[in-house]
């Protein structure tokens, strides 16, 4: 008996070596394997105009998987706005488009928001984006709001000039 518990603590203690030695070597090594992947996240629309709920929303946003498209006026955006969202008003959708367009990809999670449960900004401006190629183009109604209630990460201040 003695000579199996010796021997079962012996494999276990090998075992346990290495799995570290792996771990630490995929660790250090360029290229290595990842350990643990995050669960691709499923984002639900809610109806065929392309809204999406804030928690939708806030996963696509923590995974820099999306932008932030304010339609509200420049005043708006400038006392307070999703942090690092873009003023993008669709009366100046042209102007707006053709000054972010290096930011922007045909792919990419494009989020309209504006503020209020009546405002239709966001539904006009992600109207216009569908209608000028770019296929993920989501609608956060009333999404200042909520997200601002939420304390969700905001910022102050004028439109970047880029």
């Amino acid at each position: 008996m003695h000579r199996f518990r010796s021997a079962l603590r012996q494999a276990v203690f090998i075992l346990v070596l290495s799995a570290a030695v792996a771990f630490t070597v995929n660790a250090l090594r360029p290229g290595g394997l990842p350990v643990l992947q995050a669960k691709e996240s499923v984002v639900q629309v809610s109806d065929a105009n392309g809204t999406i709920a804030l928690k939708d929303a806030l996963v696509l946003s923590m995974s820099g998987r999306a932008l932030f498209l304010d339609a509200r006026s420049d005043w708006e955006y400038g006392n307070g706005h999703i942090q690092n969202a873009l003023p993008f008003s669709p009366d100046e959708f042209d102007y707006a488009l053709e000054l972010y367009r290096p930011r922007l990809d045909k792919a990419q999670n494009l989020i309209a928001y504006c503020d209020g449960a009546l405002c239709e900004l966001s539904t006009k401006l992600a109207d216009k984006l569908r209608s000028a190629g770019y296929a993920n183009v989501y609608v956060l109604e009333n999404g200042w709001t909520l997200w601002n209630n939420e304390g969700l990460p905001t910022e102050q201040g004028p439109a970047p000039t880029e």
